[in-house]
């Protein structure tokens, strides 16, 4: 046999015992990946949610949302994710409306790889609070590089300053899927 075809046989053997390696890893932890998705997805409502106690899922038209429960059972806003493109990559959120579905309750990042340092503010508390009790309509704005003397107007947020595209994107995505949800579960 020539060396080439030791070679050859080689590396198929462990190219063959790699593939079935990282096969059977994958089989054992996707269970686990999606109990791990779950539960970052029962903290996300509840964050956004701050009322909520319990949740239930309501689906109609292709959306899906989470109508969270106070400790009575009384409805305490809804949830959604919301998913788009950001700078670097997919950003996805969940986002709390009240009830009557004119304020935002919170708004929490999932996902996210945008630029560290810049359009990954989008994670920092700083960012994520000024979501809390803003007016949803006419629409979220933003603006950027403002005089803190300057007064917000309602639904109006700060960009992160070297950061408009990343700001600009949460803003963008939560006002098509706000629409989209008042549309359909209003």
């Amino acid at each position: 046999m020539s060396r080439t075809a030791k070679i050859v046989i080689v590396l198929t053997v462990v190219g063959i015992v790699s593939g079935l390696s990282l096969a059977e890893v994958y089989k054992r932890a996707e269970p686990l990946i999606k109990q791990q998705q779950l539960k970052r997805l029962k903290e996300a409502i509840f964050t956004v949610l701050p009322e909520a106690k319990d949740y239930r899922v309501e689906k109609k038209n292709g959306l899906i949302i989470y109508r969270g429960l106070d400790k009575d059972k009384n409805p305490a806003g809804i949830a959604f994710k919301v998913k788009g493109p950001g700078f670097q990559g997919t950003i996805l959120l969940m986002v709390g409306l009240n009830n009557s579905m004119d304020k935002l309750l919170g708004m929490e990042v999932l996902e996210s790889v945008e630029t560290p340092g810049l359009g990954g503010k989008i994670t920092t508390g700083k960012f994520k609070d000024q979501f809390k009790g803003l007016s949803v309509k006419p629409e979220i704005t933003y603006v950027k590089n403002r005089n803190p003397a300057t007064p917000k107007k309602p639904g109006q947020i700060d960009a992160i300053t070297g950061a408009t595209i990343s700001s600009n994107a949460v803003v963008t995505m939560l006002n098509k899927k706000i629409d989209k949800v008042l549309k359909t579960f209003k």
